[in-house]
């Protein structure tokens, strides 16, 4: 395993995937969760990856907000799916009837920040993955693409 120190990313550590920390307000709380950087081949990170990470850490706060009312809306949307998947008597407490961010809280844990392999030039996307009590087998993942949430969905879409 290599350990280096990045002008943008901090300590990085290389064991097949360039792996390090990322500080956020997430839900309310401050986190600190694994910051991944996707290259293929042993590629070095790329230039737009190092625009997409600057651009998500100098606007963390709206970046976040916009994750935040994302993931809220997908989870109202798809509330009764949710809901029918439990048992009555977990399923309040797996998937309850919330309207506000603040009610996300206890449902989702963010568990990475991913920044994605920059497949098309001047594309920035960073990922966020995480659990859901609402999923527990497929979690959550939100893709923003150029400082917006592009998609809400399970998380497999930003795990490859």
């Amino acid at each position: 395993m290599s350990v280096i120190q990045d002008q943008d990313f901090g300590e990085l550590h290389f064991d097949g995937i360039w792996q390090g920390v990322c500080e956020v307000v997430f839900l309310g709380r401050r986190l600190e969760v694994e910051l991944v950087i996707q290259t293929f081949d042993d590629a070095p990170i790329s230039q737009t990856q190092r625009l997409a990470y600057r651009e998500f850490v100098a606007n963390k706060a709206s970046i976040c907000a916009q994750v935040e009312e994302a993931i809220l809306k997908h989870y109202l949307d798809h509330l009764c799916a949710y809901r029918a998947c439990f048992d009555a008597h977990e399923v309040d407490a797996r998937a309850p009837s919330v309207r506000e961010v603040e009610g996300m809280r206890d449902l989702v844990c963010l568990r990475c920040i991913k920044v994605m392999y920059a497949f098309d030039e001047g594309v920035r996307q960073v990922g966020f993955i995480g659990d859901a009590t609402f999923d527990p087998e497929l979690g959550l993942g939100v893709l923003v693409t150029n400082g917006f949430v592009e998609a809400v969905d399970t998380q497999d879409f930003l795990l490859g």
